[in-house]
């Protein structure tokens, strides 16, 4: 299996498949985040890596400009999430999506 199964490096631009914590490739800061203890298969597998992924895309794009942390925040999860390609990570991001629009109405 590749690294990247288990390591994923989100960025507010890119996923790199391996990276350090905190780090920073150029001007885009990085987090790395875990997932080898958890089960895909599994609903619970996927939300519990769809939450460290929304932790990870809220530290990742603290810096940008307050009217652009929504974005930058939901651009990185779905990076992520299209690079685990996991069915059941998919249907978490598309359900917590569902839930912010239902908020805006």
């Amino acid at each position: 299996m590749k690294t990247a199964r288990y390591f994923l490096a989100l960025s507010t631009l890119m996923l790199l498949g391996s990276a350090n914590a905190a780090d920073r490739v150029g001007d885009v800061p990085t987090k790395t985040v875990s997932f080898r203890d958890l089960d895909l298969t599994t609903a619970n597998g996927a939300q519990a890596l769809y939450d460290r992924l929304e932790t990870a895309a809220r530290e990742v794009c603290r810096g940008t400009e307050f009217a652009d942390f929504d974005a930058c925040r939901a651009r990185a999860i779905d990076e992520a999430v299209k690079h685990v390609g996991s069915p059941l990570l998919s249907a978490a991001n598309r359900s917590a999506r569902d839930r912010e629009e239902l908020a805006l109405r």
